[in-house]
């Protein structure tokens, strides 16, 4: 791996960004394998992402930063799920707590990021499983968070908890912490997206100062207590869509590698059995299932874009949204994963029984597709449903919105 480039201008560095991510691809799909098998993400991958930038790609300038827009953003971890989908998750979820963090105050954004560590790395959740309560100048914190991806090489984490910032009034805060004051368990043993190491992280009396809360209905409307970022693009896109659309970035990376993991190997693949057909490649269900996984990811695309080109279009001109047009947005993220996911399990049916043996990196890639559609925000039926609600001016049925 080389020395991180000159970072580039503004204008080049979407472009570049996605191309460094695009050069990793071969060293992250050798070491898929070993990502599994170690249930977190291989040194040589945090190693390669920290050089070469992509780790910064939402963090504030000051910091080193490309503030990047979400067609950046869809791009990158496109091309390093291509490579492996535990890394890209990570890197994603890297990104969106680096994007999180720069809704709080600027002197915690210095304290975070001041020294200039390259080996400073965020995380963050969205699951209020925990309490916290007014302590002085802060808050005390006591409970248990799971699914905290990448938390193994994690430096800082924000972590969801109930406060009543008022009597009688209890709401959703997000807290910032360092990883120190918290015990990560070992507890992620799964099928899928192993190599994220998604531990549970516990607390227990954890003091916090009053200026690492955040209030969620505050980020929810694109807002935070950050006054050199309030107006800068990417930082006024609310929470939820923006979210929404990190989570729909793996998919459609695993879905072209499943593609290109079965053209690859398709030259090569002999008789179908217990058929006349002597090549796989003659047989006119093998054209079925190439053209339908490839239509599929293609319109899996044009939603993706179409929702990123919301979000960009109201980051660059801040008008607000429609009353539709997040549940919208949600509704294209779900869809589009269910394209995906069909498309990746039609290769994978397709590849036979010699698929699924684990020298085969279709059969992980599966895996991974399989693991991350059970996520809560990239639940086909959830996003769905919210998106049909809306259609019928129904109100959304979800505290996220």
């Amino acid at each position: 791996m080389t020395e991180l480039a000159e970072r580039p201008t503004a204008a080049s560095a979407g472009a570049e960004l996605i191309q460094r991510a695009a050069d990793l691809v071969p060293m992250l799909r050798a070491n898929a394998p070993q990502a599994h098998a170690e249930r977190r993400m291989p040194k040589e991958n945090l190693k390669a992402l920290e050089d070469s930038g992509i780790l910064r790609a939402t963090r504030a300038r000051e910091y080193g930063g490309y503030e990047i827009d979400t067609h950046t953003k869809l791009g990158i971890f496109r091309e390093l799920a291509r490579g492996c989908g535990s890394t890209a998750w990570v890197a994603t979820l890297y990104s969106d707590a680096d994007f999180l963090i720069a809704h709080f105050p600027d002197e915690v954004q210095e304290q975070v990021y001041g020294d200039g560590d390259p080996s400073v790395h965020c995380t963050a959740t969205l699951i209020p499983t925990a309490r916290a309560e007014r302590d002085g100048a802060g808050f005390r914190l006591n409970g248990k968070w799971p699914f905290n991806s990448g938390c193994l090489d994690g430096t800082w984490v924000t972590e969801p908890a109930v406060v009543e910032l008022e009597a009688g009034r209890p709401e959703v805060c997000l807290f910032l912490m360092p990883y120190a004051d918290l015990t990560i368990l070992d507890d992620w043993h799964v099928s899928g997206l192993r190599g994220t190491g998604s531990n549970s992280v516990v607390g227990e009396n954890v003091f916090v100062p009053e200026e690492r809360m955040l209030r969620l209905e505050e980020l929810k409307l694109g807002q935070g207590r950050s006054e050199r970022n309030k107006d800068r693009p990417i930082y006024t896109i609310p929470a939820v869509p923006y979210v929404l659309t990190s989570g729909g970035g793996t998919f459609p990376g695993l879905a072209s590698a499943a593609l290109e993991l079965f053209m690859e190997r398709l030259p090569t693949r002999g008789p179908i059995a217990y058929t006349g057909y002597g090549q796989r490649s003659e047989a006119p269900i093998t054209h079925h299932h190439v053209a339908e996984a490839s239509m599929k990811i293609r319109s899996g695309d044009h939603l993706m874009s179409g929702a990123a080109d919301i979000l960009s279009r109201h980051a660059q001109s801040g008008e607000p949204y429609a009353p539709g047009e997040i549940p919208e947005i949600w509704g294209m993220v779900s869809y589009s994963t269910r394209l995906y996911g069909e498309a990746i399990e039609t290769l994978r049916h397709a590849s036979g029984a010699s698929g699924i043996h684990e020298s085969q990196p279709i059969q992980l890639v599966s895996r991974d597709a399989q693991a991350l559609a059970t996520h809560a925000v990239m639940m086909p039926t959830t996003g769905i449903e919210i998106y049909g609600r809306s259609l019928c001016g129904l109100e959304p049925n979800t505290p996220m919105l």
